[in-house]
């Protein structure tokens, strides 16, 4: 448990001490969950690990839906298509078809390929991305924090350094363990991932906050199940595979009480705090045809190396009030300028 708390503490100095960004990072098309209440009590109960961790001393914002397909394939469009990138991005990078549902488009006959849905359907848009491994998600957030730019040179920093994604002889891995304190978009710490799941501050009332045992603001195991019928995709087996192709939000009464969908079911999801053992990364909530009594409980995370696959849900910055205050004295002077 020692080991434990010191974990908690350095999380808790490394995001204190992050500076405000001086300009509203864009939302490209996130629907974000501000997560309240700074200073939260933490989870008290069962669960050698999980005991004592939860509380976040800071207002962060997070994903209420998983990173979708659609945009996983501009991320990775944007280094299929690019020169520079494809001779630039290492060969392991970029996962296949088959992990996140698309084929090369047989219409593109440009440099590189092109990814395109396998169906038609309107939900392909919607499906969660299974298979990122830890470090193509930190990339996936650089991206993000930079803009969404095609040069491979551009995301190698920003969330975090990928300079550092490198392994000993040993097998060890040197991976940055937490995310730079200016970064705009970011890979959620296990404590901030907990309380968006599970805390709710008026668990007994209002005012009266508490934890859930389960993601769904309950306290009783999730049911699998198909839309209307059951509670999550976790533990479903459907002809063809038909579980994979349940979009994301279909159970849309089922929710965290921050209004995060898919905590159970979709993609297990990665989080950017180590485990006792440095080597291996946090990742919690069961994925589509997973064991929901596994992950979805409290008391119950997961740990894998960072090469491979999971899931992602990303967090990010609250905007600073500051750079509302900036833009209120330009505006009275143009409309000044116009007046006189």
């Amino acid at each position: 448990m020692k080991h434990t708390k010191t974990l908690i503490l350095a999380s808790a100095l490394v995001s204190l001490t992050a500076p405000s960004s001086a300009r509203t990072p864009p939302d490209y098309d996130f629907d974000f969950a501000t997560i309240t209440d700074p200073g939260n009590v933490p989870y008290i109960g069962p669960g050698e690990f999980t005991s004592g961790r939860g509380s976040v001393l800071y207002a962060y914002r997070i994903a209420k839906t998983e990173v979708t397909t659609t945009q996983w394939m501009e991320f990775i469009n944007a280094f299929s298509t690019n020169p520079d990138a494809i001779a630039a991005r290492p060969s392991t990078f970029l996962l296949g078809p088959s992990a996140w549902g698309a084929t090369p488009d047989p219409d593109y006959s440009g440099t590189g390929r092109r990814w395109i849905y396998k169906r038609s359907q309107a939900q392909d848009d919607l499906l969660a991305v299974i298979g990122p491994s830890w470090r193509e998600a930190a990339l996936f957030c650089n991206w993000l924090s930079n803009g969404k730019p095609g040069s491979w040179s551009a995301i190698q920093n920003g969330a975090y350094d990928a300079s550092t994604f490198t392994q000993n002889t040993d097998g060890s891995f040197n991976d940055q363990p937490a995310h730079n304190p200016a970064a705009k978009f970011y890979i959620p710490t296990y404590d901030e991932w907990l309380k968006a799941a599970h805390y709710d501050p008026n668990r007994y009332g209002q005012g009266k906050p508490g934890w859930w045992n389960y993601a769904n603001s309950s306290d009783k195991l999730p049911v699998p199940g198909i839309p209307g019928e059951g509670d999550t995709s976790s533990g479903l087996s459907l002809p063809d595979f038909g579980e994979f192709k349940i979009p994301l939000r279909a159970y849309y009464d089922r929710v965290s009480p921050w209004g995060l969908w898919d905590t159970s079911g979709g993609a297990s999801e990665w989080t950017e705090s180590l485990f006792p053992d440095p080597n291996y990364r946090l990742f919690d909530g069961s994925r589509i045809g997973g064991n929901p009594d596994e992950l979805d409980s409290i008391i119950n995370p997961g740990a894998q190396l960072p090469l491979f696959y999971e899931g992602l849900r990303v967090a990010a910055i609250v905007p600073s009030p500051g750079s509302f205050l900036v833009v209120i004295p330009v505006a009275l002077l143009v409309r000044r300028h116009h007046r006189g």
